[in-house]
């Protein structure tokens, strides 16, 4: 393994580990490897140097919000130049489902692969797992529901006309330290008329509400920025009928009275988990962050 290659896989797990809980993700080896990886991450953490940490390859499978189905991850020594060995594993589906959805990793594995995994930038290579972990999650959702239930037709009323669509999104950023990117988290929030809010350093969060199109554009601008790493943890969306476009602002969960758009800053997650649960968001918030709610008080 070349010091390149354990950098970027270093970086890649602290960053993996961050994202799910102890009950999520799960080493797989013996005591010992266990031992040693662990060791080296706690390390590569507290000094950011992979000098002399020399550990046989990563194994690690994470777990799907369904029973006992992982999503298991093998990360050669080469890796990110070459692609990870990804499977999926399960005690309650059936032989067909197994090997349809190892069929569909593979797909997506060659999709993304093609011409190089390690052509990708280092956003995409750290999420580039997470992303495959919530492609099977939704395929096997959307198998369950195929077979447990009977299609219907859409309602349709005709009397009916979409008027406008509002979106709100939670965002995770490996960390917000910038000033700079804090100005246009709050600027562009008054330039699109959106409403919202954000939490500086590690990790940053920046939640957003607002007309559709604005939203995207949002999102747009933001992922135009250098990042270490971000992602979107929570999109909700709902269409409303019948009203003109200027009444929108009266559906904006989160604006809670406030009379013009844009970003709050805060500096703690206990304050935000307080203003989505005023604007009765606060599962939309636990469930994206990965909070129980026995928890929240603790919030930093």
């Amino acid at each position: 393994m070349t010091e390149s290659n354990k950098q970027l896989q270093y970086e890649e797990l602290s960053l993996l580990i961050s994202m799910f809980n102890d009950n999520e993700f799960k080493w797989v080896g013996n005591q010992d490897q266990l031992e040693h990886w662990k060791s080296a991450l706690d390390k590569f953490m507290s000094i950011h140097d992979v000098s002399g940490l020399d550990v046989s390859p990563f194994r690690f499978r994470i777990l799907l919000d369904m029973g006992e189905n992982w999503f298991n991850v093998f990360l050669p020594c080469r890796y990110p130049e070459i692609r990870p060995e990804c499977y999926f594993s399960s005690d309650t589906v059936t032989k067909l489902t197994w090997t349809e959805i190892n069929q569909e990793i593979e797909n997506k594995l060659n999709e993304r692969c093609d011409g190089g995994w390690c052509r990708f930038s280092i956003l995409f290579r750290t999420f580039g797992v997470t992303l495959n972990h919530h492609h099977i999650k939704s395929f096997l959702q959307q198998r369950d529901i195929a077979e447990t239930s009977i299609p219907e037709l859409p309602q349709i009323d005709e009397k009916k006309e979409c008027s406008f669509k509002i979106c709100r999104i939670l965002i995770w950023t490996h960390h917000l330290l910038s000033f700079e990117k804090r100005k246009c988290i709050c600027r562009w929030a008054n330039e699109l008329g959106i409403w919202g809010f954000s939490k500086p350093g590690y990790p940053g969060i920046i939640i957003v509400e607002g007309l559709y199109d604005n939203v995207q554009d949002y999102i747009s601008r933001l992922k135009s920025l250098r990042w270490q790493a971000i992602t979107i943890l929570s999109e909700e969306s709902e269409v409303i009928y019948n009203l003109p476009l200027h009444d929108h602002d009266k559906f904006i969960k989160i604006r809670l009275g406030r009379i013009k758009p844009g970003v709050s800053e805060f500096e703690c997650m206990s304050e935000i988990s307080s203003k989505m649960k005023e604007a009765g968001l606060e599962e939309m918030f636990l469930s994206a962050m990965k909070i129980n709610k026995k928890s929240d008080k603790s919030l930093t």
